[in-house]
């Protein structure tokens, strides 16, 4: 779909820029009406929920900067031979520029996920102190790209509230096993 549409506006940029224009005119026309048709294709159609990746100044001066680089393109065409071949295919540069400037590093505000409250679990100084060592250690388990410290935390709590309950569960039947063994013991043999 995006490469049909993409060759649709190149050839509305084609036939405005060379039937209704004559000369330099028609070949600055061609390119840039081309380009922004796609540009703002796909910033419409494409990237609905996406927002801005940079403020909107920043976003200004950089599709100023593709531009001029569009306009360079022309200009070269006078000094290389055959590259009035390139202005055809100027379309296919707005999609870097479209996820360049409109890949949604910025949200917009109307598109803003809420965070998930996730509990934090209660704990006394000496947890906090042994998740202190947990954290200078090089290779932590619950460690991953974009995890909170607050996540990783409340991951290790309920790691370690499950390791501890295993360890209460393992000296609970090791106990009663002991105790089995002693009972066994103080009972009088059969004769």
């Amino acid at each position: 779909m995006k490469f049909m549409v993409g060759v649709i506006c190149a050839l509305v940029g084609i036939i405005v820029g060379q039937y209704l224009l004559a000369g330099t005119p028609a070949v600055y026309v061609s390119m840039l009406i081309s380009f922004h048709l796609y540009l703002i294709y796909l910033v419409v159609m494409e990237n609905r929920e996406k927002g801005l990746s940079l403020p909107i100044g920043s976003t200004l001066l950089t599709h100023a900067a593709c531009l001029i680089i569009l306009i360079g393109m022309v200009e070269l065409r006078h000094h290389l031979a055959f590259f009035w071949v390139i202005q055809y295919f100027v379309p296919a540069l707005a999609p870097f520029e479209a996820e360049w400037l409109f890949s949604g590093g910025r949200k917009k505000p109307g598109f803003e996920a809420p965070l998930p409250q996730i509990p934090m679990p209660e704990c006394t100084a000496d947890d906090y102190d042994e998740f202190l060592q947990y954290l200078s250690q090089e290779k932590r388990a619950f460690r991953k790209p974009g995890r909170s410290v607050r996540e990783e935390h409340v991951l290790w709590m309920a790691d370690r509230v499950k390791r501890e309950a295993a360890a209460a569960a393992r000296a609970a039947a090791a106990q009663a096993a002991a105790a089995a063994a002693n009972q066994r013991s103080a009972q009088p043999a059969p004769r």
